[in-house]
């Protein structure tokens, strides 16, 4: 955890507390916004784990001819800004189980149907914000969420600055 707050030691403390943060970040981001925020899914298909295969077939360990559900999504304000561009990777046995309704976030949609969730960190680091023909620099968090037997989650995440700036003056630094 030191190490990730040392590339973000001067970003304000909403931003390093993403940075460290290892349960559900739609818990915080709804803390953030002062808001429940809600998910709207922009892709979501099936396909063979060898299609992803650096996520499909080397993170979360699904044989390449395997399906796992490819998702993207963003996380809105009830204004429907966008807050966080999502790509989440499924796979696992019960993987169809571990797919939220359209309109549930991820996180809370597992707490809420009973799966034990371990949650292990790849890598946060800065990114580009892809909704900004700017192209501002902006906090990218992944990790994997296993879900026991029934599968394990992918997740990447890109904060928009606006709601998660890296300077402590709200810049994208």
């Amino acid at each position: 955890m030191t190490d990730r707050l040392k590339q973000f030691s001067s970003a304000p403390p909403q931003t390093r507390m993403l940075v460290c943060a290892d349960g559900s970040t739609t818990v915080l981001l709804d803390a953030l916004v002062g808001e429940r925020v809600s998910v709207r899914v922009d892709h979501q298909r099936r396909v063979p784990a060898a299609r992803v295969r650096h996520i499909g077939c080397h993170i979360l360990g699904a044989s390449p001819s395997t399906l796992v559900i490819d998702r993207r999504s963003s996380i809105l304000t009830s204004g429907k800004d966008v807050i966080s561009v999502n790509r989440v990777v499924i796979a696992g046995r019960d993987s169809q189980k571990l797919v939220p309704p359209p309109e549930q976030p991820l996180g809370p949609y597992l707490k809420t149907a009973g799966f034990t969730l371990t949650r292990e960190p790849i890598d946060v680091s800065r990114d580009i914000w892809p909704l900004d023909s700017a192209a501002p620099a902006c906090v990218s968090k992944e990790y994997v969420i296993d879900c026991g037997s029934a599968g394990r989650v992918y997740v990447h995440e890109k904060f928009n600055p606006g709601f998660v700036p890296l300077g402590r003056d709200g810049s994208s630094v």
